[in-house]
């Protein structure tokens, strides 16, 4: 059981600490373990530092964080520095604060009836065995904030709603986060390796027989994954500077709302590359693409510049409705991209949808990849240096993850930072985006390839005859 705790809400909570990346291993948890100070003691007790979060029933995350160990005690005040209170969100959204500690010497209180108690009892979570009803407990603990932590006018009920029922209480032992022995072989982060890659994709062409002038790579994923952002990071390898050419941003809805197939343009700018990076609107859990659209896009009907409508549909009544589509006009690779930072979090909704849409891409024999975007966001080793991210043992089990979740090959789970706050580009985040692209560019081929299989068994036919 890995804990409710969020990939963001992780790095949030390692910024508060500020001693570099961490890991977050759970040690107790009321579902897991029961709500019980004798069982917290018996998992906790001398484990180091530790992050106490409790989730309550209206949406707020709050808790504690210490350096020093629990213990199991008949009531001792122990003194750390480090302290602090926090909250990571109010009533379902994200409103991150820290409240350090003011009292130092009453940083937490151990006692082997209580479970974790910060402070002067500022925030006292529970003590003894509570009860369960409906997954909800309602704790016993009490708030007398300010006593030893500086919560800066902040009021107990504005900190916890008032109420004192909640659906979860985890407490993780926080150590440091080493980097790994290299877990993905790519070669270098040096510009001639970055001129090698740019060169390897100026020069890609389709398989020779295949009967294909240039390869149609298809981009899905929910709304704010990076689908557009992608496209500006890989034509800003080639232009030499952050461009903005797809539009993008960040929206409760897709801001694609135009059906495009980019060209990117190679080292003399004038010379298109042999494929084209095709942009849709984002998944939605309620409207946005759907089975049916998926189809016609992938069948080559939607003519390029199609404005999506969502009180219509894609069907043949649209304009400029591809009838009658060549090879040439199909989709030939479909790549998923996903935010790295709420991969694991998705909702049960998106995920079918996600699921139903995969389904669709296999019916059709494409190859599918997944892009995990935003890895920036996930560890922090990265967020320093893009060229750790293969020593990344946060984006290690990212890579996992997805690949469990999305039944697809870790081969073709592949991480990425889009160039999305950067005035320039740089050689790291260039690397890893074309690292990406290649395999792209790979998992293409093998359609074409299989593709090629079933024209030369046409022609063995044929000639038989």
């Amino acid at each position: 059981m890995a804990g409710r705790l969020a990939i963001a809400e992780k790095k949030q909570l390692e910024r508060y600490i500020q001693s570099g990346p961490k890991n977050f291993n759970l040690l107790y948890s009321f579902t897991r373990n029961g709500a019980d100070a004798a069982v917290f003691h018996q998992n906790c007790d001398s484990k180091g530092p530790t992050v106490t979060v409790i989730y309550n029933t209206l949406g707020t995350v709050y808790g504690g964080y210490s350096e020093k160990s629990w213990k199991s005690e008949g009531g001792v005040y122990y003194r750390d520095e480090h302290a602090f209170l926090f909250q990571l969100q109010q009533n379902g959204k994200n409103v991150p604060a820290k409240f350090s500690v003011k009292k130092p010497d009453k940083a937490i209180y151990c006692h082997n009836s209580n479970g974790p108690v910060f402070g002067g009892h500022d925030l006292n979570t529970f003590s003894g065995v509570l009860p369960v009803q409906n997954d909800q407990y309602t704790t016993n603990g009490s708030f007398t904030f300010g006593h030893s932590y500086d919560m800066g006018g902040i009021s107990a009920d504005q900190f916890t709603n008032k109420v004192k029922t909640v659906t979860e209480l985890e407490v993780y032992s926080v150590s440091d986060l080493p980097l790994l022995p290299v877990w993905r072989e790519i070669g270098g982060w040096e510009q001639q390796d970055l001129e090698e890659l740019k060169n390897e994709m100026d020069t890609w062409s389709p398989p020779h027989g295949v009967g294909l002038k240039l390869a149609n790579i298809l981009f899905l994923g929910p709304v704010g994954a990076g689908k557009s952002s992608f496209f500006n990071t890989i034509a800003s390898i080639f232009r030499g500077h952050v461009t903005g050419q797809a539009v993008c941003g960040s929206a409760e809805q897709s801001i694609t709302s135009k059906y495009r197939m980019y060209r990117v343009r190679g080292s003399a700018m004038t010379k298109p590359m042999k494929f084209k990076l095709c942009d849709t609107r984002g998944i939605e859990e309620n409207q946005g693409i759907d089975g049916t659209e998926l189809n016609y896009l992938l069948e080559g009907n939607v003519p390029n510049g199609y404005q999506f409508n969502p009180s219509t549909p894609i069907s043949p009544d649209i304009s400029g409705f591809i009838s009658k589509p060549t090879l040439n006009d199909k989709i030939h690779c479909v790549c998923f991209i996903i935010d790295g930072s709420t991969a694991t979090v998705m909702s049960e909704k998106m995920l079918e949808k996600i699921k139903s849409l995969q389904t669709k891409v296999r019916q059709k024999g494409l190859s599918q990849v997944v892009l995990v975007t935003k890895i920036d966001k996930v560890c922090s080793h990265v967020e320093e240096d893009v060229s750790t991210v293969f020593q990344s043992l946060a984006i290690q089990e990212l890579v996992d993850k997805v690949s469990g979740i999305l039944g697809v090959p870790r081969s073709n789970v592949l991480p990425v930072k889009n160039y999305e706050k950067e005035l320039s580009v740089t050689n790291d985040v260039s690397i890893l985006a074309l690292l990406s692209l290649r395999q792209i560019l790979r998992a293409t081929e093998d359609f074409m390839f299989n593709l090629l299989d079933v024209l030369d068994d046409e022609k063995d036919s044929e000639s038989l005859e």
